[in-house]
């Protein structure tokens, strides 16, 4: 009777001691888990991170890197013979500036986003497919029109290219180019007239936040006459922190934050492109294998991340523009270079925000 007594106590604490380190294993695989779920602080970065991100950058035919930590420039380096006061090309980078113009002119009573955009296209209006492409479906890239590709195509009259066969249906295919933010302005100019699309974006946006820019004469064949094509890193740099405040500087609130919020929702067709700016936002092996453009493949390393924040945004432009904005880490950052090959968004972004690589199977893009 003692004996079955004494097991009877010794399973008991087995059982005891079993649960105990259970939990023990249990809370030690919940704390890894919040730490590798853990935001990053809301702190400026190192000055030896941002170093380090500044001669990657460098290394990669880099010219200019700027900082801004909540609104003020806390780091910047120039190379490869860029300087402060000197305007670098944006190439696709500028296709943000088409975004801030659009709330502008929703606010301003010009247009509604899920409007269709031949209301001022007239050649647009008996078309069947054409007749119901949105300005929305312009702004993310998914109108379905064909993008004029090679010589021929790209010189004929604008209107010649308004008239070319669909490539699919509205709101079907994300397909990257210029072309679609260029029928957004030339629909724009028809409600600003006289003012060209640049003169708005002039008026509107750059002017009180202090940038200035040469407005492009109107093309003769119609073309419309786009934003800035060049800006120095600090202006670009600017305009970032403009959008990171949501369309408020000086306070005054130039644009409405509600409406600049609507810019970084993605499309069924690619959710890490809203209204002209890159999201972090998860994109399909398919959309990948897919992608028409090299930049649609290189960002989907950072959309696709485990660790960047979710409220990352970007414009990115050939040669490797970038400018990134991270609301939640206070981050404005601008980034010129010269080369489309070698440069990686994971390792820049690592090495400013963790002062580390990025792991070897993510730093090439």
């Amino acid at each position: 009777m003692h004996r079955d007594g004494l097991k009877f106590t010794l399973r008991r604490m087995r059982a005891a001691l079993l649960h105990i380190v259970t939990l023990i294993i249990a809370s030690a695989s919940i704390v890894g888990l919040a730490c590798a779920a853990d935001p990053l602080p809301t702190r400026a970065p190192a000055v030896e991170s941002m170093k380090a991100a500044a001669d990657y950058s460098k290394s990669v035919t880099g010219e200019t890197m700027v900082v801004m930590f909540d609104g003020k420039v806390i780091f910047e380096q120039y190379d490869n013979g860029g300087a402060m006061d000197k305007p670098h090309r944006l190439a696709s980078g500028a296709k943000s500036f088409d975004a801030a113009a659009a709330v502008a002119a929703v606010q301003d009573g010009l247009i509604k986003l899920d409007n269709p955009a031949s209301e001022n296209i007239p050649d647009w209006k008996d078309d069947p497919q054409k007749s119901i492409i949105t300005y929305r479906q312009l702004l993310n890239m998914t109108s379905g029109l064909t993008i004029p590709a090679g010589d021929d195509e790209k010189r004929m009259p604008f209107k010649k290219q308004l008239a070319m066969p669909m490539a699919a249906r509205p709101g079907e295919r994300f397909q990257y180019g210029g072309y679609q933010l260029g029928v957004f302005a030339y629909a724009l100019e028809h409600k600003l007239a006289p003012e060209t699309f640049a003169q708005y974006l002039q008026r509107r946006i750059f002017d009180p936040i202090g940038i200035k820019f040469t407005a492009r004469p109107r093309a003769a064949d119609g073309h419309p006459t786009m934003g800035p094509s060049n800006m120095t890193a600090r202006d670009w740099g600017t305009y970032g922190e403009f959008i990171r405040r949501e369309g408020n500087w000086n306070n005054q609130q130039i644009l409405d934050p509600a409406l600049l919020r609507d810019c970084f929702k993605g499309s069924k067709a690619n959710p890490a492109y809203g209204l002209t700016w890159w999201l972090k936002s998860p994109m399909s092996e398919e959309l990948i294998r897919n992608a028409d453009a090299d930049v649609t493949k290189n960002w989907s390393k950072a959309a696709n991340s485990n660790w960047l924040p979710g409220d990352l945004i970007a414009a990115l432009g050939a040669g490797q523009q970038r400018l990134y904005i991270m609301p939640s880490l206070k981050l404005v950052i601008v980034r010129h270079g010269n080369a489309n090959e070698g440069f990686s968004d994971l390792e820049f972004l690592s090495l400013l925000l963790n002062h580390r690589s990025a792991a070897p199977s993510t730093t090439a893009n």
